[in-house]
């Protein structure tokens, strides 16, 4: 595939399936990444502006695949307003795996992190696996309740003390496994194994999520009750919010 200009977007691979927009400044630094997808029943819709991609982006999609290596504070306030105004999935993928952009990323509201060392078969697993994880789907019971939480599965809707709270389809799926299981302890392999599809690392991407969520749902996010950190375990969610007895 030739490189566009900066600000151009082009198609690279197809086949018809999965449609994926990837924002890059650096089409050099992705040049691996794109071979892996193209390996892959994916079309690929690049965008060299990447500041413009994530205001105005030129083609639906399935899933939005953010590079951030080089990103700063104002790309990831860009980043923030945009998964909060999309459905959309968002991954983002980092040169640097022991960096703080991927974490900043999750912080401001993507669904995973690829890096550049990761495998075409993990880089594969992980695009397929945010893909079915993109909501709750509807159970047995179309109305979830815990406490004070009540999730309406079907029109996507949080209650938490009367009061409706936005949270991203990601968090609203882990919130409703937590809710399912309530005052059971959760070990982050097994919330990363139900939530996101996958049981080997990225556990750092469950403790982003769940200080999210606590931020969204927690009256005081600093002493939670809901949300109970259980200590050389995981977490475990309390519907009665009594007071932590084994820290926050």
């Amino acid at each position: 595939m030739g490189e566009p200009p900066a600000g151009d977007a082009s198609t690279t691979s197809v086949g018809r399936g999965l449609r994926i927009t990837l924002l890059t400044d650096r089409p050099q630094a992705v040049r691996r990444l794109l071979q892996i997808l193209r390996d892959e029943p994916y079309e690929v819709w690049m965008v060299t502006d990447r500041r413009r991609g994530l205001g105005r982006r030129a083609t639906p999609e399935d899933l939005v695949l953010l590079d951030v290596s080089d990103m700063d504070a104002g790309g990831f306030a860009a980043l923030r307003r945009s998964v909060g105004a999309q459905p959309v999935p968002v991954l983002v993928f980092t040169t640097s795996p022991d960096g703080d952009a991927g974490i900043a990323a999750l912080d401001a509201g993507a669904d995973d992190l690829l890096t550049a060392t990761m495998s075409a078969k993990e880089v594969a697993a992980r695009i397929r696996s945010v893909m079915r994880r993109r909501g709750p789907r509807p159970a047995d019971a179309p109305v979830l309740r815990g406490g004070p939480v009540t999730i309406d599965v079907v029109r996507r809707r949080v209650e938490v003390h009367g009061r409706v709270t936005v949270l991203t389809a990601l968090e609203l799926k882990l919130l409703a496994f937590l809710v399912v299981h309530p005052d059971e302890p959760m070990t982050r392999a097994r919330l990363l194994d139900a939530v996101w599809g996958y049981s080997v690392g990225g556990q750092a991407t469950v403790t982003v999520h769940i200080r999210r969520l606590r931020e969204k749902i927690e009256e005081d996010p600093s002493d939670p009750t809901l949300i109970r950190t259980v200590w050389g375990i995981g977490y475990r969610f309390t519907p009665g919010g009594e007071t932590p007895t084994q820290g926050g």
